[in-house]
């Protein structure tokens, strides 16, 4: 197959670059104009009908391209809409003959999606041999739940002191989990106190929202017997003390068996300590009756107490027991780390593939937390998928880069361009001309998931008069153009660099203040 790439001036020797690392037979186009993303249709089919094109299979234009690129065919040759990127031309084309390329959206678009389908697709085929699956004896079925080795780590997502909320408060918690991608949800009770009644409305309020399975997660045989009467299908947890008053409702439920007993005030650090406990734990709970066992030996938090111990036991436990499913409490780890969650989850979930984990516990409690549900739920997947294919999480279409890139898609820098034209360093900000048109207060509405821009009719006005809301930084300031709230250059400047920073802080959960620096530089010095 041979495909004519057609750019423009600026970015054909970037185009050729990379095309070259590619296996296909390719020419390359540059049309009389500078910047490819001006290119439009029309103007592409007069140029290469005066150029007389042919010989080719294909023709491939900018993604960057705006409108349907069909009237193009209209010189014999199929043509379609390549990346964005000149950075992605290698593997678009190397994949030519596996996707089906289109005439309005981009090609990187397009087979990333592909990509991210086909994923999907290998994902959900696993769920529908659920019922053979469950012959396996490191399977199990909870409700219509199915956990074990040969599914991804089910996630659940902990109400922490649900009996302090209103129902409303966590019903509002649960379908936000839920839709994050959580499979269980737990209420978490409050230690030291008894509370049956509290669990018992829990439950009922997250059974009345959701569809999702429920656990309790109380030491108290109380509050637990009330939560499984209201529903609840899996209790955190039971040890050596509590074992036998749990075992009166909990012989048809699951339950979570842990290494401790409260009442002789144990709670090993050593490995093979913990292992000797939760064994004699899970002992004494199938002989009172208990069938639907699941093992958690306790992830600690880094440093202190010790996260490589409790791995350890993790691992040596399922050397020993490969068919009981495990429980990591994964929350203990991004809670207690000063560092963004999404790397954390994603090496937190690649352990727990490892070791083979069923379910992974979390919560969302303080603001560096905010999104993990969703991260590690998305992460359990990736490693699943990873396991399953026998290769590293890496090139699956499935990632959790967020704040870097995969590939530099940045063009490079030549100072060459400086050669012959004068360069003018800017100056420091001057203080900015009142708008006698107003001024505007940025905010960002996160439960409809916009931003919003009071505007405020003159400088001394401390009532706005007009609120503006938008999905995106360029609703915005187009609706404040088209309304004629603007006439200074440098308050639009102001206000787009703003409404843009309001936009990020959307998409990735950062906090936004305005005419505060979203991103704090790293101090790396000491």
């Amino acid at each position: 197959m041979k495909i004519l790439l057609v750019t423009g001036q600026l970015a054909k020797n970037l185009v050729r670059k990379y095309a070259n690392e590619s296996n296909v037979n390719f020419e390359i186009e540059d049309l009389p104009i500078s910047v490819a993303s001006l290119l439009t249709p029309r103007y592409i089919l007069s140029e290469l009908k005066a150029r007389n094109i042919k010989d080719f299979d294909m023709i491939m234009i900018p993604g960057l391209i705006s409108g349907d690129v069909s009237l193009i065919d209209e010189i014999g040759i199929p043509t379609f809409k390549g990346p964005r990127y000149a950075a992605d031309i290698p593997l678009v084309l190397d994949m030519i003959n596996k996707v089906k390329l289109s005439k309005t959206l981009p090609a990187d678009d397009l087979l990333k999606e592909e990509l991210r389908r086909r994923a999907i697709k290998e994902i959900k085929a696993v769920e529908k041999r659920k019922k053979d699956l469950l012959k396996n004896p490191w399977n199990m079925l909870i409700n219509t739940l199915a956990i074990g080795k040969d599914f991804p780590s089910r996630i659940m997502a902990e109400i922490v002191d649900a009996p302090r909320l209103t129902d409303e408060e966590i019903i509002r918690k649960a379908r936000y989990y839920v839709s994050s991608g959580a499979d269980i949800i737990d209420i978490g009770m409050i230690a030291g106190e008894s509370r049956p009644k509290d669990a018992e409305r829990a439950v009922k309020a997250v059974r009345s929202a959701v569809d999702s399975l429920i656990s309790i997660d109380t030491l108290d045989p109380k509050e637990a017997e009330a939560a499984v009467l209201a529903g609840a299908n899996l209790i955190l947890s039971v040890d050596g003390s509590n074992a036998k008053e749990m075992a009166s409702f909990a012989s048809d439920v699951a339950v979570v068996v842990i290494p401790t007993d409260h009442d002789k005030h144990l709670f090993p650090k050593e490995p093979i300590e913990r292992i000797n406990l939760i064994e004699e734990n899970i002992r004494k709970a199938r002989d009172l009756g208990m069938k639907k066992i699941i093992a958690d030996l306790i992830l600690d938090s880094m440093i202190s107490p010790g996260f490589l111990d409790s791995i350890v036991s993790f691992y040596e436990f399922r050397k020993r027991e490969p068919n009981i499913p495990l429980l990591m409490g994964v929350g203990n780890i991004t809670e207690m780390t000063d560092a963004d969650t999404v790397g954390i989850n994603a090496l937190l979930a690649g352990i727990a593939a490892e070791l083979g984990a069923s379910i992974l516990l979390t919560t969302e409690v303080s603001d560096k937390s905010k999104g993990s549900v969703r991260e590690l739920s998305f992460a359990s997947k990736m490693m699943f998928l990873a396991k399953k294919r026998s290769s590293v999480p890496k090139d699956m279409a499935l990632d959790l880069i967020i704040m870097k890139d995969k590939k530099s898609r940045e063009e490079p820098y030549d100072k060459n361009i400086e050669e012959g034209v004068k360069i003018v360093e800017s100056k420091g900000a001057k203080l900015r001309k009142l708008d006698p048109k107003g001024s505007f207060k940025i905010l960002i509405d996160r439960d409809e998931k916009k931003i919003v821009a009071l505007h405020y009719p003159s400088y001394k006005s401390d009532k706005y008069d007009l609120i503006i809301k938008g999905k995106n930084a360029e609703e915005i300031y187009r609706t404040i153009i088209d309304l004629g709230l603007i006439s200074l250059y440098d308050h639009a400047a102001y206000l787009g660099s703003e409404l843009q920073k309001a936009q990020i802080a959307l998409d990735t959960g950062k906090s936004y203040l305005q005419d505060m620096p979203l991103f704090s530089k790293v101090n790396n010095t000491f």
